[in-house]
Order: C-alpha cells, then structure tokens, then sequence
C-alpha cells in the first residue's frame, strides 16, 4: 500500500525539522564567534586602539559578504540584502549562442 503525498510529508517533516535543528546547532558556535569578533571591534574602536582596529578590520573584511551579515554587520546585511533583491529582479543571463562563441 503506498501512501499519500500528505502522509509522506507527515513522515519526513519530523526528521527535517530534526535536521534544522542540527545544523543550527552546529552554526551556532560560528555566528557566536563572528559576534565576538564583531564586539571586540567596536571596543578597539571606542578605546582609540588603532593597531587593534586596522587589524581587527583587515581580518573582517576578508570574510564573504554573508559571513559579515550573519556575525552583526549592519553594513553587510543591508548590502546582502540589496543584492538579493537585485539578483532576484535581474532577468537571466540569455545563454550564449553559437555565433557569439
């Protein structure tokens, strides 16, 4: 007997929602540190520790724009977002043809 598509979600939803739960847990100890990070800047800052804050700064910029985000940068959340919006509005890239290869 085979079941439905709705019990088949029934099934498998659990065991996803499961997995969510892992893989925060997992990213979690990461966003924690970009935290950190992200703290231990803005003291630099206020304390006027310039070497702390080029440093400091040096090591944040290297990290991808949805690293930056998802460690507190208000700066980089508001550019990932604006750049998803643009992805999402930009029509697809026509695929080359023979010619023009």
């Amino acid at each position: 007997m085979t079941s439905t598509p709705a019990e088949h979600a029934a099934n498998i939803l659990p065991a996803l929602v499961g997995t969510i739960r892992e893989l925060q847990a997992l990213q979690q100890p990461l966003v924690d540190a970009l935290r950190s990070i992200r703290e231990d800047m803005d003291r630099a800052s206020r304390s006027g520790d310039e070497w702390a804050m080029e440093w400091l700064g040096d090591v944040w910029s290297e990290f991808p724009l949805e690293v930056r985000a998802a460690g507190g940068d208000q700066e980089a959340a508001h550019e990932l977002a604006a750049k998803m919006r643009g992805t999402a509005a930009a029509p697809a890239a026509p695929a080359p043809s023979e010619e023009t290869v």
